[in-house]
């Protein structure tokens, strides 16, 4: 059984700025991490290295014999706005497809140029449970809002 948690990193309507946000979601990772043991967790939004760093080192440290990576694409690098996965390595082995998405990528755009040009909005990891063996295509996409209201996008 896959256990997954999705997190939005962003500011969204609160006043809190980084240091006070993450200090909240560090909190909210341990308890989450120590009480449903995710393997697999989703992220999005501005959020800095260093602090996605201990998101890594939080799920690590609550998870008794996790040990887990983080594979992000940076949208921005002023904002650090990214879109990323967290795996647990001890649970999946990572295969790198990045050299697979790029031809696909090339092939489609050659019939359509504008065919997903914001590639860096998502991240694709192909994970096989080290047990079993079995594959999972895991992605996860950053919407662009295209300057409409939130009531529009939804």
């Amino acid at each position: 059984m896959i256990s997954a948690l999705c997190i939005n990193l962003g500011k969204g309507k609160t006043e809190l700025h980084e240091p006070e946000r993450s200090s909240k979601i560090d909190d909210f990772v341990q308890n989450v991490a120590s009480e449903y043991k995710p393997d697999i967790v989703f992220s999005q939004d501005a959020y800095a290295t260093k602090h996605l760093e201990k998101i890594t080192t939080n799920l690590s440290n609550n998870i008794e014999g996790s040990s887990f990576v983080l594979r992000k694409n940076v949208i921005n690098e002023n904002t650090k706005d990214h879109v990323g996965i967290f795996l647990n390595e001890k649970i999946y082995q990572i295969i790198d497809i990045e050299n697979e998405c790029r031809k696909v990528l090339e092939n489609k755009r050659l019939a359509n140029a504008d065919f997903f040009n914001e590639d860096k909005r998502a991240v694709l990891v192909l994970a096989k449970t080290i047990i079993g063996g079995q594959k999972f295509l895991l992605s996860s996409f950053h919407a662009k809002k295209n300057k409409i209201n939130d009531p529009q996008r939804e």
